[in-house]
C-alpha cells in the first residue's frame, strides 16, 4: 500500500517547555501549522507511524552508539523530561511491523541495531504531542545518531530512507512517515542561540523541491557549521529518500530566538495515497 502521509518538523523543547517566551505571532503561526499537519495525518488514517528521530543521551551513551536503532517494543514511555510540559504517556509500538522492517533493511544491506526497550525524550514526544495527541497510533521510532562522531553520512541516510520507503510501499498497512529535528541550532554549545535563516530556507526549499542529490551532498561539516543540533536534519534527508524525491510544501518557518532554533515544518501531499 502506498505511503499515506509524510512530514518533517522541528522538535525544539521550547515549543512546549517555554512556549510563552516566543513572540506571540511566531508561536501562533507554528502552532496553527502543526494543527494543520495534525489534521492531514488524522485524515490519512495510518495504521502505523514510522518516526525518524533522534535522542539526547536518553537511551545511548558512549558505551554503545550505532548509526541507526529501531524500536521494536510493544510500547514506549515518554517524555523523560519532567519540565517539558508534555503529559507523560505510554505510546503504543508495533513490534510486528518493526521486525519486518528490520529484516527488510538487512536484506537491503543495512544492519540497524534494534531495541526492545526505549524511552522517548523531547525529540520524539514534542512532535507526537502535536501530531498524535491521543497517543493512540502505533509508533515505530528509528533513532539516528546525531550526537557522537562519526555520524552516518547524508547519502547513507538518503539510501536508508529509500529502503524504508520501498518496504512501506509493499506493506499491507497504511504507513505514515514523520521526520523530526533541526533546523539550525547549537544547543548548549559555543554558538547557543545562533540561527541561520538563510541556510534553513535553502534546506527547506531543497526538501520541498525533492532535490535528493543536493540533500545527499551535505557533509557533516556543512551541517555542523550551522550548529551541532543541525545534524538532526539527517532524518529529514532520510524522509526525502523514503518519498522518492516527491515535491513537498513548506507549511511554516520561523527563526525563534527564545527557543534558540530555526523552526520548520514541511508536508508532502501524497494525493491518492491518502484516499
Amino acid at each position: 500500500m502506498p505511503i499515506v502521509f509524510a512530514s518533517a518538523g522541528s522538535h525544539a523543547p521550547g515549543i512546549t517547555a517555554w512556549a510563552e517566551a516566543a513572540p506571540a505571532d511566531q508561536k501562533g503561526r507554528l502552532y496553527r501549522a502543526y494543527d494543520d499537519v495534525r489534521l492531514a495525518l488524522e485524515q490519512s488514517r495510518p495504521d502505523v507511524l514510522v518516526l525518524l528521530t533522534s535522542e539526547h543521551w536518553s537511551n545511548f551513551f558512549l558505551d554503545h552508539i550505532g548509526a541507526f536503532c529501531i524500536g521494536r517494543a510493544d510500547h514506549f514511555d515518554g517524555p523523560v523530561e519532567p519540565w517539558l510540559k508534555v503529559p507523560k504517556s505510554r505510546v503504543p509500538g508495533h513490534p510486528a511491523f518493526a521486525v519486518d522492517l528490520i529484516n527488510a533493511l538487512y536484506a537491503s544491506d543495512f544492519e540497524p541495531s534494534f531495541s526492545h526497550s526505549m524511552e522517548l525524550d523531547h525529540g520524539s514526544m514534542v512532535p507526537l504531542h502535536f501530531l498524535t495527541p491521543s497517543m493512540a497510533t502505533p509508533v515505530v521510532p528509528i533513532m539516528f545518531n546525531t550526537l557522537a562522531s562519526p555520524q552516518p553520512s547524508a547519502r547513507r541516510c538518503l539510501a536508508l530512507g529509500e529502503a524504508i520507503g520501498r518496504f512501506a510501499e509493499r506493506s499491507p498497512l497504511r504507513v505514515a512517515l514523520v521526520a523530526t529535528g533541526g533546523l539550525s541550532h547549537d544547543p548548549g554549545e559555543k554558538n547557543h542561540g545562533v540561527i541561520d535563516p538563510e541556510f534553513d530556507r535553502r534546506f527547506l526549499d531543497q526538501m520541498a523541491a525533492g532535490r535528493t542529490e543536493r540533500l545527499a551532498a551535505y557533509s557533516t561539516a556543512d551541517l555542523m557549521s550551522k550548529g551541532a543540533g543541525t545534524m538532526e536534519l539527517l532524518s529529514w534527508i532520510a524522509l526525502a529518500g523514503a518519498v522518492q524525491g516527491r515535491k513537498g510544501e513548506v507549511v511554516a518557518y520561523e527563526a525563534v530566538k527564545p527557543w534558540g532554533t530555526g523552526m520548520g515544518l514541511i508536508r508532502y501531499p501524497l494525493g491518492a495515497a491518502a484516499a
